[in-house]
């Protein structure tokens, strides 16, 4: 618990630094399947709609390595079947953010969520999704533009 008020404090300290400063900034998101539905996740900071599991690209990094680790960090689970669908650049949070999008297939519908930065994870069906993010609006339609 003290981990996830930590992360609800600084959030709002990182978003006047990007505010003021207007980073670049490089990020991944994932489109995670498994029995025809789809892996979205609700932050613990931030406004909370649904989103796809994802986060920066570290130094000296890989868009897939950081796809593959920032997966295992949140929701602990291993993504098979990798491929890039897209990219796209965003504003939000007052970075000039560049994310590639990839779509992945687990075998395990069993995940364990990082409680200071995830909320909560859920599968959905493509179809009957919740409100969803803006970055998650750019996710799916990249992932609906492709056969995956």
């Amino acid at each position: 618990m003290g981990n996830r008020v930590f992360t609800k404090l600084i959030h709002p300290l990182l978003e006047a630094y990007w505010f003021i400063f207007r980073p670049k900034t490089r990020g991944v998101k994932c489109v995670i399947q498994n029995n025809q539905k789809i892996l979205m996740i609700r932050n613990t900071y931030g406004h909370k709609l649904w989103t796809f599991p994802g986060g920066g690209i570290d130094q000296g990094e890989t868009a897939e390595q950081a796809v593959k680790r920032e997966v295992m960090e949140e929701v602990r689970l291993e993504v098979k079947s990798l491929i890039k669908i897209g990219e796209f650049t965003t504003t939000a949070e007052y970075k000039r953010d560049t994310v590639t999008v990839f779509a992945g297939k687990s075998e395990d519908d069993r995940f364990k969520i990082d409680e200071k930065e995830i909320l909560e994870a859920q599968w959905f069906s493509p179809n009957n999704l919740p409100a969803i993010s803006e970055y998650a609006k750019e996710v799916m339609l990249m992932w609906d533009s492709k056969e995956v």
